[in-house]
C-alpha cells in the first residue's frame, strides 16, 4: 500500500536544516523542538534505517519506521488482532480523505485512543533508543507535516518520551550484561565442579606429553602412547604423505616415529583429540587448529633461537587456544546471535581453557600459558614461555616480521633472531595441510 507521505521530494519542503548526528545529536535536537515549539518533520537515518518523527507545537504526535520492532502497523496489529491488510486500508483512507491517521483508527476503526497512545509513545521510545546507540547518521528537519498525521489526538511530551528511551537503553544494557554474566558464571562453576561434558584429556596426549621433556626417553616408549588404531593409521598415512617426500613407505609405527619426530607425532596426536571435539562447529575448529599449528610451529623456532626448551615452547603453542575449541561447544547450548557468541569465546577464552588444562591436570606452565598468552606482563613463574608464546600468536596473525611487533621483556633479544620466517610460511603450511588431511 502506497503511503506518500512517507515520500515527500525535497523540493517540496519548505524550510529545512539538516546535518550530522555526531554535530547535533537527536537529545539537541529534540530539545530544540520543544522549546521552540516547533511544528515539522524529523528524518533521521544511518546506512541501515530511515525513521520520522512528527512533531506539532513542539509536541511529538506520530512516528513512522520501518526497522523491526518499530513499524507501526504490525505493533497495531499486535495490539488490537486487526488485519494488518485493514489497518493499512484504513491509513490509506485517511490519507486520501486528509484527516488525521490516528483520530480515524481511533473512530472508524474502533481502536480506544489509550491504546493508539500506548502504541505511538511504546515505538517512539524504541525508535528513539535505537537512534541514540548510532555511531554515525544524518537528520533533516522541514517545517512541513502531512496532513495525514495534522491535528492528531495523540500530543506527547517529547521530553518525556526522550528519557524513558534513555532509561530503555540503560535497562537493556544492564538485562543484557546480567545475562551474559549468569551464563559465564553458571559456564565457569560447570567447569569447576567437573559437572560438564569435558572428556578427559587423552592419554596419547597425556603420555606424550609427561615423556617429551624426559631427556632418558627411547622411541619404544613413544610407541607405547599411540594405542588407538585410527590414529596409528594417521600417523603412518601422514609419514608417506608427499610432504615427507619418502621413496619407500613406512610400515611401522617406530619407523615413523623415528622419522617424522616428536613435535610431528604431537601435532597429529592433538589435532585427532580435538578436531571432533565439537562436531557443531567443524569448519571453526579446523580453522583453530591450524592457528594452533602454526603458533606452535613458531613458538618452537623461536624457543630454539632464544635459547629457551623449544619443545615445550612447541606444546604450549599447541594448546593455547584450548577455551576457544571447549566454549565453542559449551555455548551451542545456549541461543546466541554467533557475533556475540564468538565476543564471549575472544573475552573469555582464557580463563576457561586455563580451568579446563587445570582440570585435565595439565602442567602449570600450560595452564599459565593459556591464561595469559594475551597478556604476557600479567604472567608470573613462566614469563619467557608465555612472552614466546604471545609472540608467535601475533605472528600467525600478522604480516609484519618480528622485528616490527611491540614486544616487552623478549625485546633485546628478539633482535638477534635470525630465522627468515617468511622463507618458512610455505613450508609449515604444507605441514599444517597434511596434519589436518582427513583419513
Amino acid at each position: 500500500m502506497h503511503l506518500s507521505f512517507l515520500e515527500q521530494s525535497d523540493d517540496k519542503l519548505s524550510r529545512f536544516i539538516e546535518g550530522s548526528l555526531s554535530l547535533m545529536t537527536l537529545a539537541d535536537l529534540t530539545q530544540w523542538i520543544e522549546v521552540s515549539r516547533r511544528s515539522g518533520t524529523l528524518l533521521v537515518a544511518n546506512d541501515e534505517h530511515t525513521k520520522r518523527f512528527f512533531f506539532q507545537d513542539g509536541r511529538l504526535i506520530f512516528i513512522w519506521s520501518e526497522k523491526e520492532g518499530e513499524q507501526l502497523c504490525e505493533a497495531l496489529h499486535e495490539a488490537t488482532d486487526l488485519p494488518l491488510e485493514q489497518i493499512l486500508e484504513a491509513l490509506h483512507t485517511a490519507e486520501q480523505l486528509g484527516i488525521s491517521c490516528i483520530g480515524y483508527l481511533s473512530s472508524e476503526e474502533g481502536i480506544p485512543l489509550e491504546r493508539l497512545t500506548a502504541v505511538i509513545s511504546s515505538l517512539a521510545e524504541r525508535a528513539m533508543a535505537d537512534v541514540i546507540t548510532w555511531k554515525a547518521g544524518r537528520f533533516r528537519f522541514s517545517d512541513t507535516l502531512p496532513t495525514t498525521v495534522l491535528s492528531s489526538p495523540i500530543t506527547l511530551t517529547t521530553s518525556q518520551v526522550l528519557m524513558d528511551s534513555a532509561v530503555l537503553i540503560d535497562e537493556t544494557d544492564l538485562a543484557g550484561k546480567a545475562s551474559t554474566n549468569t551464563l559465564l558464571d553458571e559456564v565457569f562453576d560447570l567447569i569447576r565442579k567437573g559437572a560438564i561434558n569435558i572428556p578427559p584429556l587423552p592419554s596419547e596426549m597425556q603420555l606424550l606429553m609427561n615423556r617429551i621433556n624426559n631427556p632418558n626417553m627411547v622411541v619404544d616408549e613413544i610407541i607405547e602412547c599411540i594405542a588407538d588404531p585410527l590414529l596409528v593409521s594417521k600417523v603412518l598415512k601422514i609419514c608417506n604423505s608427499s610432504f615427507y617426500g619418502r621413496r619407500n613407505n613406512v610400515a611401522t609405527l617406530r619407523d615413523a616415529v623415528v622419522y617424522m619426530g616428536l613435535k610431528s607425532l604431537l601435532s597429529i596426536v592433538t589435532v585427532h583429540a580435538l578436531s571432533g571435539f565439537s562436531p557443531r562447529n567443524t569448519a571453526k575448529v579446523q580453522s583453530l587448529l591450524r592457528h594452533s599449528l602454526a603458533t606452535g610451529m613458531i613458538a618452537k623456532q623461536l624457543a630454539r633461537d632464544l635459547g629457551y626448551n623449544h619443545d615445550q615452547a612447541f606444546i604450549c603453542g599447541l594448546l593455547h587456544d584450548l577455551g576457544w575449541i571447549i566454549m565453542l561447544e559449551l555455548l551451542s547450548e545456549y541461543d546466541l546471535p554467533t557475533e556475540k557468541r564468538d565476543q564471549l569465546i575472544n573475552d573469555h577464552h582464557t580463563v576457561v581453557g586455563s580451568l579446563v588444562a587445570k582440570k585435565w591436570n595439565l602442567s602449570e606452565d600450560i595452564q599459565e600459558v593459556i591464561r595469559c598468552h594475551h597478556d604476557p606482563l600479567n604472567a608470573h613463574n613462566y614469563t619467557k614461555l608465555v612472552e614466546i608464546v604471545h609472540i608467535a600468536d601475533l605472528l600467525t596473525k600478522s604480516d609484519f616480521p618480528v622485528q616490527d611487533l611491540v614486544l616487552s621483556p623478549l625485546a633485546p633479544s628478539i633482535s638477534v633472531i635470525n630465522t627468515p620466517f617468511a622463507d618458512h610460511l610455505e613450508e609449515l603450511d604444507k605441514e599444517i595441510e597434511a596434519i589436518l588431511a582427513p583419513m
